[in-house]
């Protein structure tokens, strides 16, 4: 006799007893393969640290950022960055969001850094970056620290790929230049501007300084460099900083010398990003 579908008890048995093994021996099958290893969570309370977060983890890894990650005026990630809950750099903050790995600077808060080590966080400092190897070197440390290795050693053979192909466009010989900063600053020798600056093919007439140094107007008169390189921070904000050149005496300089134009947030901090400043200082000089 069969049952009203069509099919006989003594078979509808078997059946749900096959797929009852079926399942069973699946789940065995599952139970046997090696889980995939999740990814630690990561929070940054250090600007620096939040674009090396940025360029080198998977998106889901990341739970907070400093709050000036996503100021376009001092992130070169800024967009990207506006995507995650920002902090003010406290280790309250941090703790609530539960992150398995913290970045900072090894100049926050010295206060902070411990606080934290004591509730139980991995705190991962960061060295500031003066020049490209140091930007590689932090590429890295951060990939180790979130196991994103693979992905960090990528994207430092990328830029190292770049780097070569901006140096061979770059004057040769090298061009002299003088770095004007906001309020008549400059640069010096152990900077990672002037790494950039170096790689697109301009000698920094003013890199006796150590770091980074006030510049005299008269020191800017007496330089007379072939080009001088403006770093751009918030130019549309009357500031001091940027009434540098309306000082008397240098009323006709932008007129008689070549300028070029850099953003301050592209030398500030080490990034992929960052080869974007010499790239562009390049573009630059060949349209001149």
């Amino acid at each position: 006799m069969k049952s009203s579908r069509g099919r006989s008890p003594l078979r509808a048995s078997v059946t749900r007893a096959y797929l009852s093994l079926s399942l069973v021996a699946g789940l065995s099958l599952l139970a046997g393969l090696p889980a995939r290893a999740q990814l630690p969570t990561v929070a940054s309370i250090n600007l620096c640290a939040d674009q090396l977060v940025l360029s080198v983890a998977d998106p889901a890894q990341i739970l907070s950022l400093s709050w000036l990650a996503s100021d376009p005026e001092e992130s070169m990630l800024a967009e990207a960055a506006a995507r995650y809950p920002r902090n003010y750099g406290s280790a309250e903050e941090v703790i609530q969001v539960g992150a398995d790995v913290v970045l900072a600077g090894t100049l926050t808060s010295p206060f902070t850094r411990e606080l934290l080590r004591r509730l139980g966080a991995t705190v991962v400092e960061i060295e500031p970056e003066t020049s490209l190897d140091d930007t590689y070197r932090n590429l890295l440390a951060v990939g180790a620290a979130i196991d994103r290795g693979a992905e960090a050693e990528r994207i430092v053979a990328g830029m190292r790929d770049r780097v070569d192909a901006i140096r061979a466009l770059a004057p040769n010989p090298a061009r002299n230049a003088v770095v004007v900063r906001p309020g008549g600053f400059t640069i010096g020798r152990e900077t990672l501007a002037n790494d950039l600056l170096e790689l697109a093919g301009l000698r920094n007439d003013v890199a006796e300084l150590d770091r980074w140094g006030s510049l005299s107007v008269e020191a800017l008169l007496r330089a007379d460099p072939g080009f001088v390189v403006i770093t751009r921070y918030r130019m549309n904000e009357a500031s001091l900083a940027n009434a540098f050149f309306a000082h008397p005496a240098l009323r006709n300089f932008g007129a008689e010398h070549k300028m070029l134009a850099i953003e301050a947030r592209q030398v500030a901090c080490g990034a992929p990003a960052s080869l974007d400043a010499a790239a562009a200082l390049v573009e630059q000089m060949a349209a001149l």
